[in-house]
């Protein structure tokens, strides 16, 4: 068994990224190294950053064959890579008594493939490297974001079950920190990407890019844009390469869908996909595999930075029965009066409930309390608001630990929220 293979995917090469001159000055590199910087693992080969501050990787490459894959134990041992050096990887004294997991970049289950059964949990112990971990907060929804390349799988368009990703951290102006006692201080990640590559049915590459955060505040958009936490994204890899300095290969980015600017400009900005209008780059939110927009296929078109219509809040456990008392929020933070009049909301399973025929003034808010066949799970959600024409308007998504008895979840700050007249 070998390390990423850049010829893993049939018919196309996808080398290790490059990187931007001022995150090269941080690469770590040593003679024990694949070409002196490159970390080789069973299935995977990953790159670190040595900058004090940080001491993560800067890349995770996997290979997948899902054809291949095999239940296998969880080892949970996690070992220092002595290739790397000690004062080089955030060791388990940065995971203790805090709100941060270690985050697997290659993941365990996915990494978990061979020829037989011994090969794989060899390959599923290799993942419990702290060069492969990354600090990740308990919230973070992993079972959706690590779970990424099996739904694309699970989607039926690649030719042969195989993929090759690439996964990681990236850092803002403004991060947070860990700073155990006896240690060094460590910033955490303002969130994580992952880039999915394969080869479709007809023998295309395609890739589909992802990020997720895990703190909004540390990367304001000049856009004034949304971002939520804990809220997978399908976006550009040229986002990607803006966000992490990491530069990939042109045929990567060229098989992603998404949109990224104007090319005859290239600067962002308005543009359109399939003759509808876009916000670049595009950032769209994913909850489950048919959420991920295509190459081919309907887009889903997204006016959550145009219209200024929100989902506010919810009541998701009330005290008592939970029919008829679950409700959903609505606010108008705009200048002009919206007419509401044929919108609709919906959870993640496409359940829809109509809002009613009003409209809402400037500062105004409503509360839907007829959901009709929607039920909000205690156990994490996503409430979607689309218009009379299907655009969808708002989205949100919630988790489990959001969701206090008696209380309702809020999606909006304090700052922008007005009291809702329950």
């Amino acid at each position: 068994m070998s390390a990423y293979d850049p010829d893993f995917l049939d018919g196309f090469l996808l080398p290790l990224p490059s990187f931007a001159p001022h995150l090269d000055e941080n690469i770590v590199r040593d003679d024990d190294l694949t070409e002196h910087y490159v970390a080789d693992y069973v299935h995977y080969s990953l790159v670190m950053n040595g900058a004090p501050e940080r001491r993560s990787a800067v890349y995770v490459a996997l290979n997948v064959d899902q054809n291949k894959h095999k239940q296998t134990s969880r080892s949970n041992r996690w070992r220092i890579d002595s290739r790397i050096g000690d004062e080089l990887q955030l060791d388990n004294a940065y995971y203790r008594n805090n709100d941060w997991d270690r985050g697997h970049m290659a993941r365990r289950t996915t990494a978990a493939w061979g020829d037989n059964a011994i090969d794989a949990q060899r390959a599923s112990n290799e993942t419990f490297y702290y060069t492969n971990a990354c600090l990740q907060h308990a919230n973070l929804n992993q079972d959706e974001w690590l779970g990424l390349e099996d739904w694309v799988y699970g989607l039926n368009l690649d030719k042969d079950g195989k993929i090759s990703s690439f996964s990681g951290p990236f850092y803002a102006e403004y991060d947070r920190s860990v700073h155990p006692s006896g240690h060094a201080l460590a910033l955490v990640p303002a969130g994580f990407f992952k880039i999915v590559c394969f080869v479709n049915q007809a023998n295309k590459l395609e890739v589909r890019a992802f990020v997720m955060f895990q703190d909004e505040k540390a990367l304001a958009d000049k856009s004034g844009r949304r971002k939520y936490n804990n809220q997978t994204y399908q976006t550009t890899v040229t986002y990607i390469e803006e966000l992490t300095g990491l530069q990939f290969e042109p045929e990567v980015y060229h098989a992603n869908p998404m949109s990224h600017c104007d090319s005859s400009t290239h600067t962002r900005g308005p543009n359109s996909v399939n003759g509808e209008p876009v916000l670049t780059p595009e950032l769209i939110e994913v909850a489950k595999p048919t959420d991920i927009q295509n190459t081919s296929g309907p887009r889903q078109t997204v006016k959550d930075d145009v219209v200024d219509i929100f989902i506010s809040a919810a009541m998701v456990n009330p005290k008592g029965s939970d029919k008829g008392n679950e409700w959903i929020g609505l606010i108008n933070l705009g200048a002009d009066a919206i007419d509401l009049t044929g919108w609709c909301l919906s959870d993640n399973q496409d359940n829809a409930v109509a809002v009613g025929q009003v409209t809402l003034k400037p500062g105004e808010s409503r509360v839907v309390n007829q959901l009709g066949k929607i039920r909000l799970a205690n156990t994490g959600d996503v409430i979607k608001l689309h218009d009379d024409q299907k655009n969808r308007i708002d989205w949100v998504n919630y988790t489990e630990k959001m969701v206090k008895s008696g209380s309702p979840v809020l999606f909006l700050s304090p700052r922008d929220t007005l009291e809702l007249d329950v």
